[in-house]
């Protein structure tokens, strides 16, 4: 019987990292998601899942909540099913909290493929079911088709939005989308543009991968954020996770972003300095907030 696995994130972009993480990895396994806690509720209610990988923040459930509400459930008990929090809160009193609540273990954002797999093979071990999670006979190995719409949520570069879907639209085609010609703008009434890049200087701190260090940002609107960086202190991967570090009126905020596109700065191979662009990834109603009350104050 194949292993059953619970994505829980409000974000599409985390969802679809993870599922593509763990299917290549894991072959055999039976992948669902779900976008918030009370979605996930319903699915654990409906199926008996082996395994529950879940973000902290969501609207309408947090995943402290749906933690806490597992571990009420018959089946969901800690020494039932593996629960890792996968989440940017990784202070002390947010850990600690989560361990009161029997989580199983805890994944910090940024992650690397490498560091989630250890999560889940250490998980699985423990549980007694890593045999059949490896085993190939379930599924066999996931084709092309199958990788595509784990990316792209089964509709081509639709799943996508932004610079994300036309960054796919190049990969798959290789061709640039049709221009609009000079007769179907005019048709257009122009919005006012209320997301414009601002040139900014914020200095603050970032994460990939678990390295943090400072940074500055030099670009900032309510979806992008660009970053000066040294590029002698790690060079990130386009479509790898990021977490910004932000703060308006006292208030701090670990943003989840991912890496739009890498450039030197002068164009040189041995450039000093690296600007990073990023695109926002949370959905959460609080931080949406947050960054554009900090947006308008710029």
């Amino acid at each position: 019987m194949a292993v059953k696995i619970l994505i829980v994130d409000d974000a599409s972009f985390t969802r679809d990292l993870i599922r593509r993480t763990v299917r290549k990895q894991f072959p055999a396994a039976d992948i669902e998601d779900a976008i918030n806690g009370r979605k996930a509720q319903q699915a654990l209610t409906r199926t008996k899942f082996d395994m529950i990988l879940c973000d902290w923040e969501m609207p309408e459930m947090t995943g402290l909540e749906l933690l806490e509400w597992c571990r009420e459930q018959e089946g969901y008990q800690k020494t039932d099913v593996p629960f890792i929090m996968i989440t940017s809160r990784g202070d002390k009193d947010h850990v600690v909290e989560a361990v009161k609540n029997g989580v199983t273990d805890y994944l910090g954002k940024p992650f690397s493929s490498e560091q989630l797999i250890n999560k889940i093979v250490g998980s699985a071990k423990k549980h007694k079911f890593l045999d059949r999670l490896t085993s190939q006979s379930a599924r066999g190995n996931p084709s092309e088709k199958d990788a595509l719409e784990s990316l792209t949520g089964g509709n081509g570069a639709k799943g996508l939005s932004g610079h994300a879907a036309g960054s796919m639209d190049v990969l798959l085609s290789g061709k640039k989308a049709k221009a609009t010609s000079a007769s179907d703008e005019s048709k257009i009434t122009q919005p006012q543009n209320s997301n414009k890049l601002k040139d900014v200087k914020i200095p603050t701190m970032v994460r990939f991968s678990g390295k943090q260090f400072r940074t500055m940002v030099i670009q900032f609107n309510k979806t992008e954020a660009t970053l000066l960086i040294k590029s002698d202190d790690v060079i990130p991967s386009v479509l790898e996770q990021a977490v910004l570090d932000l703060e308006f009126k006292g208030d701090l905020n670990r943003l989840n972003y991912y890496v739009q596109s890498v450039a030197t700065t002068d164009k040189k191979p041995n450039s000093a300095f690296l600007t990073v662009i990023l695109g926002l990834i949370d959905q959460d109603a609080e931080k949406e907030d947050f960054i554009k009350s900090l947006y308008q104050s710029l």
